[in-house]
């Protein structure tokens, strides 16, 4: 065969024309079949029970098989089981197989539309009959099979057989969403916020009309009410008829600050954002916090010290002997010091149930798992759902589904947490938590605490007029955020490091000739320069030697802006040269900021020196007296000696 590259070019352009003319394959565009479930009879009573489903692209001779086992289930985590793992075996009250024309064999009435919806009704004088003697929650298998008998698709549901005496139990079901925002106040110590985001969230949580608690963190309140007053405005309304938990000013990892000894920080955060909330609001936060997977029972501690009344933690942070034996009721926790504080934790099962792909079927599944819970205890239940992680649509069908059983109410967190506790043998469940590491915070910890070190140092030299620190505290505070990662976080300090240098420069000394002072007692003149806008608080630091300074090295001294002139007593120790050096440092020394040096030369005599000189002089002065006086003696004894030789000379001549 001629395999040339134009013949495989003409049989590639051939195929490819032949494509084209043909159009597209017939499987293109085609869903695989499947059921949805539209409706159904959840608790069966004397009335037939009855299902309504949607067939998809079913092809031809397709048919539906109906299983209801008889095995009742009498606990969630059972009706749960049955949903994602449906039995197979096992005794049955019907088992039987529709045509999608309705021929059902006696065993049911199936009504099939041209949409393709079906309405199946069960023989309720057989199969109606077998369900009401099992009380429980039997499976409901819906199977849809190709003409071969293979399954195409299957849809797994539940119907609850009431007891004869009807459950007292009742089940309260509250919610908790967050409102989660980034941080608004950025390293520059700009402030920026989508308030139309904030709103719409807002809006979405409370559509659904119900009693929330909202998780909202005061700093976005804060940020709001400068940079949108008017939507602040309309979010305070909003959010009035709700409770919410409480929250530190920022998002915080609080067993990480804790674990690197900052557990002021963690305290000042939740005070200011409780202030915050008041302050803005008038509304005053729950004493209920949301646990950080990292909390652990020193957290606990610290948290009740900041106000916290109650916690929520998740079923991932809980023990495996407290998530086993602490059904959805409120328990203990205990802290460090080993006292009890309450706690609810969040049902992530229902949850998970709530957020499946089929709106109606995750609806009743839920409500299913909440009934045969209702019926299987004598005391009232206590759910917490996250809003966050709910399926917009599936939520409304839930909440409908919640108002057709009186044995299922909606009702607010700080109402669960007043129900009876769980009980463990003869007292009361108190939980544990597993251990997480928490993130180190060390490093930002010493960022934050340099920071605000520089940031005191530069309101004690603004006071009494401090209105320009307030800005760089407030980024302090954002920048412990749990939303920043650490070189994010140290952007922040940098920024604070940085705006307080350039407010403490231009502080100089001016330099002058030699001065020469020629009273022992005399005035030091000293010129300073403060090139800031604004008046400084500063402390003069003078040290010398051969100088005295009669109202001590130390000088508390407010600048003005440009020069300063000020006189300095001194008082030379003695005369000559000396040299006097001036430093000019924050309140409290911790910041230098200048220094220069003034020489001097003295030409006055200390009182000490005249002393000494008016000493010498006497000893001179003796000195010299001692010394004419040895002189004169010296000589009037040599002339007496020259006397006494010449009167023997002459004494001798005679002779």
């Amino acid at each position: 065969m001629n395999n040339t590259p134009a013949r495989r070019s003409l049989i590639v352009a051939i195929v490819c024309l032949l494509i084209t003319v043909a159009g597209p394959s017939p499987v293109a565009g085609q869903t695989a079949p499947r059921l949805d479930l539209v409706s159904q009879t959840l608790v069966v009573d004397d009335r037939p029970a009855e299902i309504v489903f949607d067939v998809v692209d079913p092809p031809a001779g397709a048919r539906l098989r109906f299983r209801i086992f008889n095995t009742p289930l009498t606990s969630r985590s059972a009706v749960r089981e049955s949903h994602q793992n449906p039995p197979t075996v096992g005794s049955r009250i019907s088992d039987f197989e529709c045509t999608l024309a309705g021929d059902c064999r006696d065993q049911a009435i199936l009504v099939s539309s041209d949409t393709g919806r079906v309405t199946l009704t069960l023989a309720d004088e057989e199969i109606g009959e077998l369900l009401r003697r099992s009380p429980g929650t039997l499976p409901f298998i819906v199977t849809l099979l190709d003409d071969d008998g293979n399954a195409l698709d299957q849809l797994v549901t539940s119907l609850i057989i009431p007891n004869e005496e009807p459950s007292r139990t009742s089940i309260g079901i509250a919610f908790v969403g967050s409102v989660e925002i980034p941080l608004s106040h950025r390293a520059d110590g700009s402030v920026s916020i989508d308030a139309g985001a904030v709103a719409s969230r807002i809006d979405q949580l409370q559509r659904v009309g119900l009693p929330l608690t909202l998780d909202l963190s005061p700093e976005a309140l804060s940020a709001l009410s400068v940079a949108d007053p008017d939507a602040f405005t309309e979010i305070s309304t909003a959010i009035a008829n709700h409770d919410l938990l409480r929250a530190p000013w920022v998002v915080l990892d609080e067993e990480g600050w804790r674990a690197v000894g900052d557990d002021a920080r963690v305290l000042a955060q939740y005070a200011l954002g409780s202030d915050t909330v008041e302050t803005l609001t008038g509304m005053s936060p729950t004493g209920i916090v949301a646990l950080d997977p990292d909390a652990t029972p020193a957290t606990l501690g610290l948290l009740r010290s900041a106000g916290a009344t109650a916690v929520i933690p998740t079923d991932t942070q809980l023990g495996f002997a407290t998530r086993a034996f602490s059904p959805n009721q409120p328990f203990q926790l205990l802290d460090d010091n080993a006292v009890a504080i309450p706690a609810l934790r969040i049902d992530e099962s229902l949850t998970t149930t709530l957020s499946g792909d089929d709106v109606e079927l995750a609806a009743i599944q839920a409500i299913a798992e909440l009934l045969t819970d209702a019926a299987a205890e004598n005391f009232d239940r206590a759910v917490l759902l996250d809003l966050n992680a709910i399926d917009d649509a599936v939520l409304d069908e839930f909440l409908e589904l919640i108002d057709e059983h009186d044995s299922l109410e909606t009702t607010s967190i700080t109402e669960l947490f007043s129900r009876e506790l769980t009980r463990a043998g003869n007292g009361v469940l108190r939980g544990d938590l597993v251990s997480v590491d928490p993130p180190d915070l060390r490093t930002r910890s010493n960022d934050l605490a340099a920071a605000t070190s520089s940031i005191n140092t530069l309101a004690a030299m603004l006071e009494p007029d401090i209105a320009a620190v307030e800005p760089l505290r407030t980024q302090l505070l954002a920048a412990a955020s749990d939303q920043l990662d650490a070189a994010s976080a140290a952007a922040y300090s940098t920024d604070v490091f940085r705006t307080v240098i350039e407010s403490t420069t231009g502080i100089e000394i001016v330099q002058v000739d030699r001065i020469t002072l020629t009273d022992r007692r005399n005035d030091l003149p000293l010129t300073i320069i403060n090139k800031q806008p604004v008046p400084l608080n500063v402390e003069l630091v003078l040290s010398a030697e051969k100088i005295r300074f009669p109202e001590g090295e130390r000088r508390n001294l407010r600048l003005r802006p440009g020069e300063n002139h000020i006189v300095i007593p001194v008082e030379t120790l003695t005369s000559g040269d000396a040299r006097v050096t001036a430093t000019l440092v924050a309140p409290g020394g911790l910041l230098e900021l200048g220094s220069g040096t003034v020489d001097i030369r003295s030409t006055a005599i200390s009182g000490l020196g005249l002393i000494i000189s008016v000493i010498a002089l006497i000893v001179l002065g003796a000195w010299w007296i001692r010394t004419i006086l040895r002189v004169r003696r010296n000589r009037a004894a040599a002339t007496v000696s020259a006397a006494s030789e010449d009167t023997t000379t002459s004494t001798e001549g005679e002779a």
